[in-house]
């Protein structure tokens, strides 16, 4: 593990300077003047310092190695881009790519990088021009977040694909003033062309890469008669059941906000796997997960929600926090009396509240839109509850 926290950092670096050097030296190929060579390196070293940053606040995955090679195409690319009309940077494909193999912020850091590197080498660039590509690239990213193994890539692409139709025709209407003619949308029209042909190319590479290889992992480990759960169920019965119902009430919430539904489930399932080492600790568990083959983001989900000094991120831990704890809040009231009468509403509120007001949701990625739905959905599930009495 501390071997690849070094291979991460020194890939972050080496990200750094060839971002840099690769926009100095390109500055210079297309005969900038020394003031605007010097300006291109301090944009960029901020943009870079900037994405430096964001990516320090994320752990390594299985995906930073692809991540990395993709930039790096992506970089070259970027410096050539002034070499095309304006309108013809197909950034919407570069900024849904980099999120493909990192996460949003990520993806808006890195590809919001490299077109400000497009624009600063572009003998005409200016903040227009960027903002434009921003907001493509920023639809992308919004409208492919979270695609899952269902792999539903119809919609998004078509919706993604207009906007980026419609703006780059703005962008050539209003550049030309001198009235509208079928020749101003060729440019918008070849972008949106070669904007597709690359988004199929890289869906197709994140489903061959990622999607098909870990919807197996996830159907054995999430198998309620997986040898670990198997395992546990031996060990005691009662944890067993309480990571069965953990795991429902995950995949229920996740699957309707558009998350990691097999992720979530996962972490339902073995949040408890500690008690066969009698240590729920997530350096006691770590071992017998990866023995298990356990996918990376159900580790990752595990390690933030079992290990204290690791901060409580992705959205996925929100809603196993929150399923854990109306599963054992519920069950220690039906332990008491078994034929109480619960009010599920003011117990899935007060639940929140003092969640909310503890602060561990303080450096999460989970939106006030979501935590309301979250509430909807666990109130939702009255009749479920009376399984646990």
């Amino acid at each position: 593990m501390a071997k690849e926290k070094i291979i991460d950092s020194i890939r972050k670096l080496l990200l750094f300077f060839l971002t840099v050097l690769s926009a100095a030296f390109a500055a210079y190929l297309y005969q900038k003047t020394v003031y605007e060579i010097a300006e291109t390196v301090v944009f960029t070293s901020i943009a870079a310092g900037g994405m430096l940053f964001q990516m320090a606040e994320k752990e390594h995955t299985e995906n930073t190695g692809r991540f990395f090679l993709l930039y790096l195409l992506f970089l070259i690319l970027s410096v050539f881009f002034p070499l095309i009309p304006e309108g013809g940077y197909p950034y919407l494909a570069v900024f849904t790519g980099l999120m493909l193999f990192s996460d949003r912020m990520t993806a808006m850091s890195a590809g919001s990088t490299l077109l400000l590197i497009s624009v600063l080498l572009c003998s005409d660039g200016d903040a227009a021009l960027f903002i434009m590509y921003f907001v493509i690239g920023m639809a992308g990213v919004y409208l492919f977040y979270g695609l899952d193994e269902s792999f539903q890539v119809g919609r998004p692409l078509l919706c993604s694909l207009l906007l980026q139709f419609v703006c780059l025709s703005v962008w050539e209407i209003l550049l030309a003033n001198d009235g509208f003619s079928m020749e101003m949308l060729i440019v918008p029209a070849f972008n949106t062309l070669v904007s597709l042909i690359l988004m199929v190319i890289l869906l197709k590479l994140f489903s061959f890469s990622i999607i098909y290889r870990t919807r197996d992992a996830y159907m054995d480990v999430n198998d309620p008669e997986c040898p670990l759960l198997v395992r546990l169920k031996e060990q005691s019965r009662e944890e067993y059941f309480h990571a069965i119902h953990t795991a429902y009430l995950c995949e229920r919430i996740a699957s309707k906000l558009y998350m990691n539904a097999a992720a979530a489930k996962a972490g339902g399932y073995y949040h408890k796997i500690g008690v066969l080492q009698n240590d729920n600790s997530y350096e006691a568990v770590e071992g017998i997960l990866a023995e298990y083959h356990m996918p990376g983001q159900a580790l990752q989900i595990l390690k933030e929600y079992l290990q204290p000094d690791t901060p409580i991120r992705s959205r996925e831990t929100v809603v196993l926090l929150f399923a854990d704890t109306m599963i054992s809040s519920i069950s220690y009231l039906f332990k008491k009396n078994k034929e109480a009468v619960l009010d599920y509403d003011k117990l899935v509120e007060a639940v929140f509240q003092k969640k909310l007001s503890s602060g561990i949701l303080n450096q999460s990625e989970i939106s006030i839109g979501d935590l309301e739905q979250m509430k909807k959905i666990l109130a939702g599930e009255q009749l479920y509850y009376d399984f646990l009495r």
